[in-house]
């Protein structure tokens, strides 16, 4: 396997850059590199950042808790890591990312996520202590665990 730089690209990914800070968009570069055997480009991005997804691994894990562990509305939530100012005209106080996520974890933060079954806003809850167990210096906070906790998970 011989690889070769194939070049950078930009992209776009939203979040705060710590908890209880307003949510901001940042540009950030994804490093390509090109493998001369079969030609499969593989995609470098910074810590915290997985293919796909709009919000950072740790905006999402920092939704998760917010909305599960503490039980804030999923507007809270959305207002802590969106920074679109749109909402869905069906329903504005409901935020359909965050149940997407807590639906399935293991799409966000990779297979060996070992939540599943019950009720959304609980598994949302459970993700937020699994993702607080992997902070570096966990606090006790769990909504500020989860969101250092999600940089130090392995996405998918």
């Amino acid at each position: 396997m011989t690889v070769v730089g194939h070049g950078l690209r930009s992209r776009d990914v939203e979040g705060p850059d710590e908890p209880d800070c307003a949510p901001g968009s940042t540009t950030v570069l994804t490093r390509r590199y090109r493998c001369l055997g079969c030609g499969a480009v593989l995609v470098v991005v910074p810590r915290g950042v997985a293919r796909g997804l709009r919000y950072t691994i740790d905006a999402i894990g920092y939704a998760l808790a917010l909305w599960g562990y503490a039980r804030a509305t999923a507007e809270r939530a959305r207002q802590a890591v969106s920074v679109a100012k749109a909402r869905g005209v069906s329903a504005p106080e409901r935020w359909a990312s965050v149940r997407r996520w807590a639906s399935g974890p293991a799409r966000v933060f990779g297979p060996g996520t070992p939540i599943t079954g019950g009720v959304l806003r609980d598994r949302a809850a459970r993700v937020a202590t699994w993702l607080a167990s992997r902070a570096p210096l966990p606090t006790g906070v769990v909504p500020r665990d989860a969101f250092f906790g999600g940089r130090f998970v392995h996405a998918r």
